[in-house]
This record gives structure tokens, sequence and C-alpha cells, in this order.
């Protein structure tokens, strides 16, 4: 399921690229950034529940929060990362993606854009919230997730929750010169 994000991100990125400036580039390098932190962090979470359930069937797997809070917590928080909510840095490189496309006066683009954002965002959610709040399956639980596991999930949230509420100087700079280096 998060795999399949990677796709509507590639497509949104080219949407930036295609309405062109600064502020669409840049959009589209910090689209860039908080995809690469948002969908490692969705990766482990998603290894705690492959560990948990002993499967990676979406349909298999049901009740998360009742029998691991904490990797519910964990999937719920990168699910909402990577679909674009806030304050990750997806929602807010697409607001500025969709910014700039109200500002060049492409209307049209700005409008299919935000639509198929919220199907995406809904699509996600949907299967989020049957695997964790769903009544549990025939497929119960096999182990816990092992300490390390849950080490590496917090030691990942860091940076997935700092990059949408703080962007430091020099990152700035760094998403700056790539979108200059796209022509914005």
């Amino acid at each position: 399921m998060f795999a399949f994000s990677t796709v509507e991100h590639m497509g949104i990125i080219l949407v930036a690229a295609g309405l062109g400036g600064a502020e669409a580039h840049l959009g589209a390098v910090y689209l860039i950034t908080g995809h690469a932190i948002a969908k490692s962090f969705c990766f482990l979470a998603a290894g705690a529940l492959t560990t948990i359930f002993g499967t990676q069937e979406i349909a298999a797997v049901r009740g998360i929060a009742k029998f691991a809070p904490f990797s519910a917590l964990a999937f719920v928080a990168g699910a909402f990362a990577i679909a674009g909510a806030p304050p990750f840095a997806v929602f807010f490189s697409e607001l500025m993606i969709l910014k700039a496309g109200v500002d060049g006066g492409h209307f049209l683009v700005v409008g299919l854009l935000a639509f198929f954002l919220v199907v995406a965002f809904c699509s996600i959610m949907f299967h989020v919230s049957r695997m964790t709040f769903g009544a549990p399956g025939d497929h119960a639980p096999v182990a816990g997730a092992p300490l390390s596991c849950r080490l590496a999930l917090v030691a990942a949230a860091v940076p997935l929750v700092a990059i949408g509420i703080y962007v430091p100087l020099a990152l700035q700079n760094l998403l700056r010169a790539a979108a200059a280096a796209m022509g914005g």
C-alpha cells in the first residue's frame, strides 16, 4: 500500500516540474525530501506489523490498535505523513505546489491535482483505519515487535516530524539549490 504512494508522489513532482517557477520547483524538491523520510518511516512501521502478524497481506491484518498499540500509533503516523496530512513535510510541499499553480493561473491543473490528492488520501486512510481499528480477523499476532524495531521507529519519527515543523537553514539552502537546478 505504501509503495503505491511513490507513484502518486512522482506524479505530483512531475506536475510541479510542469508548472515551472521557483515555488513549484521548491515544492517538488521538498516533496522528494519529505517523501524519502516518510517512506522510510512507513516501511519500518510495516516491517513491525509484518513481524507482529506474520504476513504482508493487507486484508489479513486487523485490530492493530488492540494487539500492538505502539505499532498502531507508528503505522497511523506514517500513513498520515505519506498521505499528506499536516504537520508533515508532504503536506506542506503539496500545499506549495498547489499555491504555485494558483499563482501561475493554472486553475484546472490545481483543481485536478487537489481532487486526486483527496482521493489518494482517503484511499490510504480507508485501508489504514480498517487495519488499525477493524475487528481482529483470523490472522492472530504471532509475536510482538522487538525492542530494536520500536527504537528504530522512535529514532525515525524525529526527522519525520521535525522536517514538517521546522526546516533548518542548511536544508533550506540545499532545497533552494536543488530547485534552482531544476530551473526554478
